[in-house]
């Protein structure tokens, strides 16, 4: 049964206004990205006829990270647009299809929830799955090459969710399943005092 899907099911007019939508983000990321490659090669022409050598460095070098920059914020923004990429939570399954950030290249994973033995969040947010021995996941990419093979072989898979919804998803209603470690906070309850009984406003410090 499915449980969640991303993106979701939009109607005609829905579709629309999305792409609307997109049309005008992407413009506005191109220009932003022009802007920074412009300022980028000023800086570099600067930089090569600056008398001192350490100085000339530093601008040609803050002139690259212009173009740098540039070029990795479409690329991101980017990234979260691809129309591709999906995210479909079953009660069994996870389907689930990505974009790599620099390439654009895709990879789709087929896994089952029987088939985790533990999950867990890398620091910038994505989601490592570890499977049981001789588990096979359908996982493919048309990246011939890349860490995730690595990772596959040694029995582990770490997935970029486009949609943070479906992530948490995942996380708040399936910990279970995907054997994710649930934390368990204490409750800390403002007791009332004296002063509160009779004056509603005391606790607000008014």
């Amino acid at each position: 049964m499915l449980l969640y899907e991303y993106p979701p099911k939009l109607d005609r007019q829905g579709k629309q206004l999305k792409a609307a939508h997109d049309l005008q983000e992407r413009a506005k990321m191109m220009k932003n990205m022009y802007k920074n490659i412009l300022l980028g090669i000023v800086m570099i022409l600067i930089g090569a006829f600056v008398p001192f050598v350490i100085v000339r460095i530093v601008v040609i070098l803050i002139g690259i990270l212009n173009l740098a920059v540039g070029v990795l914020l479409y690329r991101y923004s980017e990234m979260y647009r691809d129309t591709a990429c999906y995210t479909r939570i079953y009660d069994d399954r996870l389907e689930h299809c990505q974009s790599f950030f620099i390439t654009g290249k895709k990879l789709t994973a087929n896994i089952l929830f029987e088939d985790i033995v533990r999950s867990e969040q890398t620091p910038s947010g994505n989601m490592i799955f570890y499977f049981r021995e001789n588990a096979k996941p359908q996982i493919s990419s048309d990246a011939k090459g890349g860490r995730w093979k690595k990772e596959l072989e040694k029995g582990s898979i770490t997935l970029f969710f486009q949609d943070t919804k479906a992530k948490l998803y995942l996380i708040e209603n399936l910990s279970d399943k995907i054997k994710y470690p649930k934390k368990e906070y204490r409750k800390i309850e403002d007791e009332e005092d004296e002063d509160d009984l009779w004056d509603p406003l005391h606790k607000h410090g008014l």
